[in-house]
């Protein structure tokens, strides 16, 4: 293919342009610990990279009005989003308790089939803690509980 048939969509970029120059960015402070209401906006099964098993995926969605009224406004003015991954999807004992618990705390259903389809959309808290990646502290979701 000769470069006229690419869409513009196509073109690589190579320049980025940012409002405030990057030399002296810091990390925005985490997400408070705390209990958040959040909505699932996506769910799958993925392969871990370390391991091979099979693991839940879900995308969790916090808005910015269940911050706390001192969390900075400019941090996240459309709201955050944090993925929880621990939860194995693998078929033994404890990774399907694990799935049922889960699965009871966003009200989805259970049985011998799991369709995470069927969680999108669905609500549950999600327990906010802290850890270090990178030498950076991040808000990650500890664990999932149903809606108070």
């Amino acid at each position: 293919l000769n470069r006229k048939d690419h869409s513009m969509s196509d073109t690589i970029q190579t320049i980025v342009d940012y409002s405030q120059d990057i030399t002296t960015a810091e990390a925005p402070p985490p997400l408070p610990k705390s209990l958040y209401p959040a909505e699932i906006k996506k769910a799958e099964v993925r392969l871990s990279n370390n391991t091979g098993n099979r693991y839940f995926d879900a995308e969790f969605f916090i808005a910015p009005d269940a911050f706390p009224a001192d969390f900075p406004s400019d941090v996240a003015p459309d709201g955050i989003t944090l993925n929880f991954r621990r939860l194995s999807a693998e078929d033994n004992p404890a990774s399907r308790f694990r799935v049922r618990k889960f699965c009871e705390a966003i009200g989805a259903p259970t049985g011998s089939r799991i369709d995470t389809n069927e969680w999108v959309g669905r609500t549950a808290q999600v327990e906010i803690e802290h850890e270090e990646f990178e030498g950076v502290t991040r808000a990650v979701i500890k664990k999932v509980t149903p809606n108070q």
